[in-house]
């Protein structure tokens, strides 16, 4: 029997990071032009500011508080011990404190993603087309073999992870804290959807496609392509870095712990968003949002639910196929038909690009 209240809880927890991660892409992919193919490592900022830095400051406190259990070296020598003392016996008892860290959590994050963004920058946004993806690919790819085998970073198990602390425990019982963790998910969803379609309306979000579309028009008026591109890629990359802080502080999403296979995935953090934002409308906000609620709510989560009935009714095991190995690719087949279709049919997304909207000159003043 399932549970269709959890169930809703999964897909809203889903359809929340995923629609965040894309529109941060959708910032410097479908505005500006900019083909981020490094898109997991600024989503990982966020993995490890809740799992690293958050933890420290929470065992920090706790310890000073005399809580059993609880050393600020055992968050990365004894993680599981010490991170299993502070949900059970610190974070229940501090509503004031984990609302004071998942503050922090986020604004450091946005901070730390930005400024990461600000760095991938600087050698990068001289370079066009094909060298620009594979330098910022090479970028994500080296930073994510460094931080993965830092003991400081992601501790001696990086496939294994970092415990996450449970910001939401002093709700009550774990159901109510992951209604609590599912409810700040569609809050921060919502925040960065007003924001992106906001800047889209601006005049910097006019700026950000005038470069894209015509870089020497934009130059011969004066801007500095450049600094567009760096602003761009800060404030995509602050917004991946939020999806990141979302996706480990949520249990139907981290699951508890952010390892290095989860919050660096190429699979999950690069080439899911720009599915997404290619399926929707590449620089189309509506066309992101629904491209994402469709996968969630009809693809993603049902496949993951009932994939063994799904490959049963296909006959696959009949066809010559392993049916564990065809379960495990049915997001992707189903993933890349969707593409395939809407490349077809509609090539610019499902909702194409909308025209910018601008005061009427009879209410300038």
């Amino acid at each position: 029997m399932v549970d269709v209240g959890l169930l809703i809880e999964q897909i809203i927890s889903f359809i929340g990071v995923y629609l965040i991660v894309t529109l941060a892409l959708n910032i410097k992919a479908g505005y500006t032009g900019i083909p981020d193919f490094g898109h997991a490592m600024f989503f990982a900022v966020g993995g490890i500011v809740v799992g690293n830095f958050v933890a420290h400051i929470a065992a920090y406190i706790a310890e000073k508080q005399g809580i059993p259990g609880v050393t600020l070296e055992g968050v990365l020598e004894d993680n599981a011990g010490t991170l299993a003392a502070l949900n059970e016996q610190f974070f229940p008892n501090a509503p004031l404190i984990s609302i004071a860290l998942l503050v922090f959590s986020v604004v450091v994050a946005v901070v730390l993603g930005g400024l990461l963004g600000w760095l991938a920058s600087l050698p990068a946004l001289r370079l066009r087309g094909e060298y620009l993806a594979i330098l910022l690919l090479a970028v994500s790819e080296a930073l994510r073999i460094a931080a993965t085998y830092t003991t400081q970073v992601m501790g001696d198990t990086p496939t294994v992870g970092l415990t996450v602390p449970n910001l939401f425990a002093w709700v009550g019982s774990p159901e109510l804290a992951s209604l609590a963790a599912t409810i700040f998910t569609v809050l921060m969803a919502l925040t960065a959807y007003i924001l992106v379609e906001r800047l889209y309306n601006s005049p910097a979000g006019r700026l950000f496609r005038a470069v894209r579309d015509e870089e020497d028009a934009a130059k011969a008026l004066g801007k500095d392509v450049v600094i567009v591109r760096r602003d761009s890629m800060i404030i995509g990359s602050s917004l991946a870095a939020l999806a990141g802080v979302v996706y480990a502080i949520n249990p139907y999403l981290g699951g508890g712990s952010v390892a290095a296979i989860s919050i660096y995935n190429r699979v999950f953090w690069t080439f899911w968003p720009w599915a997404l934002m290619i399926l929707g409308g590449m620089s189309s906000n509506r066309g992101v949002a629904l491209a994402v609620g469709i996968v969630g709510i009809a693809l993603v989560w049902p496949i993951r639910l009932y994939r063994s009935q799904v490959t049963e009714f296909l006959r696959v095991e009949q066809l010559g196929l392993d049916p564990d190995a065809f379960a495990n690719a049915l997001e992707f087949v189903f993933i890349g038909l969707l593409i395939i279709l809407v490349l077809a049919l509609r090539p610019s997304g499902v909702i194409p690009e909308p025209p910018s909207r601008t005061i009427e000159p009879s209410r300038r003043v």
